[in-house]
């Protein structure tokens, strides 16, 4: 066995997709079970079906695990878009925040500044 992660060879987008099918999985299979229950206990009012094992007790055990996985990976799916939001938005502000703009003016020019000043050619007058 390799000792990396199998997601790791997911990028961000790809596992978002992959929560989502995993929670269109748990959903549909919650259903198929609460579909199953309503089918057997109808079933099961005109009496016991000769020759067959009543499966209402196994599809109430499965019940509650469905909801917890379905409940699972609807959080996963909600923090990685959550995520891809943040990711996104962080994005934007950088890209949008305020610039800091230096001054250009007199006050920047390199002739200005004193150090690289050349000497003043000019004289000043004595009366």
């Amino acid at each position: 066995m390799s000792d990396s992660n199998p997601l790791d060879r997911l990028d961000r987008q790809e596992l978002l997709w992959l929560t989502a099918i995993l929670k269109d999985a748990c959903r549909e299979r919650l259903e198929k079970n609460l579909i199953s229950q309503a089918f057997e206990e109808r079933l099961y009012k005109r009496g016991p079906v000769e020759g067959r094992l009543d499966p209402r007790p196994f599809l109430k055990i499965w019940e509650p695990r469905y909801r917890k996985f379905l409940e699972v990976a609807g959080e996963l799916h909600q923090q990685l878009e959550g995520e891809e939001a943040r990711a996104a938005a962080e994005g934007l502000r950088a890209q949008f925040a305020p610039q800091i703009v230096r001054r250009h003016g007199p006050a920047s020019s390199q002739v200005m500044i004193e150090e690289n000043a050349a000497p003043s050619r000019r004289k000043s007058r004595s009366r």
